[in-house]
């Protein structure tokens, strides 16, 4: 499988929530797998390994009468049938995201409705994101913080290049720097830095603040 990465992804599959923000929250929720499962009440001996494994123990936690919630963004078991998606495509990272996404925005819309400036709707809509209600998500639990307090720290921790899955490593062989050095061009155009990718151009032009979960400011 080709690399994935999450800026990328999060733009096409979920474009109404900022990139920055949703890598915030999926860092926060599953730690980018997507074949977490998330029991309330309870936890799995361990993670599933693989997509077809995740599907089976979603499967079983839906016949035992769990609680649970799944993949990257960890869409809760109410929310499939909400958003189109079965125990089996709530695995796909796409589709996963878009519903992440979906009912994130939601919340913002509900949040910036009762009057809030746009940093605390920001925050009142990931509270709503984890518990459905604008105030559950500032509580402090795990490890002595809230939700919103995890989230905002993730958001200044992840760069734009965290991936889903991660790329292999290159072993170079001993002749490999002579031979980059040989096919390398002698100059280069000030456009062709390779310092500078395409997509880093782009970014230089991306303003949004960490907390634009909409990208309008």
């Amino acid at each position: 499988m080709m690399p994935v990465d999450f800026a990328m992804l999060a733009q096409q599959c979920a474009p109404s929530v900022h990139p920055t923000t949703l890598q915030a929250v999926v860092k926060t929720e599953s730690g980018f797998n997507p074949y977490a499962i998330g029991v309330v009440g309870g936890r799995l001996a361990r993670q599933p390994r693989s997509r077809d494994e995740a599907v089976a123990t979603a499967r079983a936690l839906e016949a035992a009468g769990w609680n649970y919630s799944m993949g990257l963004a960890q869409v809760n078991r109410a929310n499939l049938r909400i958003y189109g998606l079965t125990s089996e495509t709530v695995f796909d990272p796409c589709a996963n995201l878009r519903a992440g996404g979906a009912i994130l925005a939601d919340c913002y819309t509900r949040a910036t409705a009762g009057g809030r400036v746009p940093q605390d709707a920001v925050r009142a809509a990931l509270s709503c994101y984890y518990s459905g209600n604008f105030t559950r998500g500032f509580k402090r639990d795990f490890g002595g913080t809230s939700y919103v307090q995890r989230v905002a720290a993730n958001a200044t921790s992840v760069g734009a290049s965290a991936t889903v899955v991660p790329p292999i490593a290159v072993v170079p062989d001993a002749a490999a720097p002579a031979a980059r050095n040989a096919a390398r061009p002698a100059r280069l155009r000030r456009t062709d830095d390779p310092s500078t990718t395409g997509a880093d151009r782009g970014r230089e032009t991306d303003h949004h603040p960490a907390w634009d979960a909409l990208g309008d400011f």
